[in-house]
């Protein structure tokens, strides 16, 4: 599915990689709540992120190979290289084979660097933990759905450096992102017309350096699923 995913993207535009973290993040959890609707009739939280961990466990050799195959059909920038598993070496997926290394063991392998993949050997705990509640608060403050897709990114920006900005420009530039969006929500971010006035300024800087917090718009993104999902808010 991950792979038919990015094909489609491919296929609709040609500007590079938009959305692997996201389809990485999104396909996942449709997919344990397809099985969690499917065994109880509804989708509530804690049955669902259960089912998801029971999901990511069970991936298969066979998984980490397609997941290679969608990510070299992605071409993303700032993968960086391995010595062993590389996903730019054509020998890995044979290698993965061989070995019977799983897709949940790859992203265990790249989680301390790459919060996409974090995110599957934490049962999705960013998005469960924080950005679903903090997105759900916001929508229910203003129940605007731009307002509130903004507003989430800039508390996940500030809440933890974006690891993609962090391999293509730095820890330090990742953390100055951060610093950014915590100065743009202490003047209320998208809820205030200052806090406005600072997040274009701060998109304007991002925009010229070059700084782009991809991870967090992926986290944005399954934060949203989550919200679908369980309260049928729909962006």
């Amino acid at each position: 599915m991950m792979r038919e995913a990015m094909g489609e993207t491919r296929r609709w535009q040609r500007d590079g990689n938009t959305n692997l973290g996201t389809i990485l993040l999104l396909v996942p959890l449709t997919s344990a709540a397809g099985w969690t609707l499917a065994e109880e009739g509804r989708v509530e939280g804690g049955s669902l992120r259960r089912r998801l961990s029971e999901l990511l466990r069970a991936t298969t050799p066979e998984d980490a190979v397609g997941l290679y195959q969608t990510v070299l059909l992605a071409e993303p920038a700032g993968l960086g290289r391995l010595e062993e598993l590389d996903v730019n070496d054509p020998r890995s997926q044979e290698e993965l084979r061989r070995r019977g290394i799983s897709a949940y063991e790859v992203m265990r392998i790249c989680s301390g660097w790459d919060d996409v993949a974090r995110e599957w050997v934490t049962d999705y705990s960013i998005t469960f933990e924080f950005g679903y509640p903090t997105l759900t608060r916001i929508y229910r403050e203003t129940g605007s759905i731009n307002t509130t897709t903004v507003q989430t990114f800039l508390e996940l920006l500030a809440f933890r450096p974006d690891t993609f900005v962090a391999r293509i420009r730095g820890r330090g530039k990742a953390e100055e992102a951060s610093r950014r969006a915590r100065e743009a929500l202490e003047k209320g971010g998208m809820l205030t017309e200052e806090g406005r006035r600072e997040v274009r300024r701060m998109d304007e800087e991002f925009r010229r350096e070059d700084i782009n917090p991809g991870t967090t718009a992926d986290l944005t993104a399954s934060s949203w699923m989550l919200a679908l999902l369980l309260e049928g808010i729909r962006p």
